[in-house]
């Protein structure tokens, strides 16, 4: 089996949980439904400098991770915290709590399919993936999760469909980007 067949959790990037960090510590001034986001992902897509592109990442995660209870900002805070520290458990339970209360949040779906994955769980998160991408179709985040998911169970051809879902979204994941060449190489598919 190629590099990228399995992924285990335990490999898991510390870039990634750094930027979940810095994604939560994002100041709560803009919410998921925001007309700005629409503008913000077509900057995305054109934005030329690593610079300009971690701005708009950063501005889109800040919309993601609003909600207008402060209550649930705080508990977005406190499950970012307890998953950078690999406490799984606490943050499992975190953000289930926002899910319950705030079913309505994307953000709080994508949380809880993080730690999911995190615990081995791919299917439990997938579910949580689709009830993200439900309210949020443009998540790159979730895509990019579910396709660490279905290269966790094997499932090739659905890994390369999420990625290059997540790369429509934002091209500049380059992470991303080398996976999904990488399954196409192994599919014996040519780049889209």
């Amino acid at each position: 089996m190629g590099r990228w067949s399995t992924v285990r959790p335990h490999r898991l990037p510390a870039l990634v949980l750094a930027l979940l960090l810095l994604f939560a510590a994002a100041p709560a001034l803009a919410d998921q439904n925001a007309p700005e986001l629409d503008g913000l992902f077509r900057d995305l897509k054109t934005a030329e400098t690593p610079q300009q592109v971690r701005r708009i990442e950063a501005q889109i995660w800040s919309h993601w991770f609003t909600s207008d209870s402060q209550d649930i900002n705080d508990m977005f805070q406190a499950g970012s915290a307890m998953l950078a520290t690999r406490r799984f458990d606490v943050a499992h339970r975190i953000f289930d709590r926002i899910v319950q209360r705030r079913p309505d949040l994307s953000e709080g779906w994508n949380r809880r399919a993080t730690v999911r994955y995190l615990m081995g769980d791919y299917e439990g998160s997938i579910a949580d993936i689709d009830e993200t991408l439900e309210r949020e179709p443009r998540h790159f985040g979730a895509l990019s999760g579910l396709g660490l998911c279905h290269l966790a169970l094997g499932n090739h051809e659905e890994a390369l469909a999420a990625l290059e879902r997540a790369l429509v979204h934002n091209p500049h994941m380059q992470g991303v980007r080398q996976r999904a060449e990488h399954l196409r190489t192994l599919l014996g598919r040519e780049e889209i």
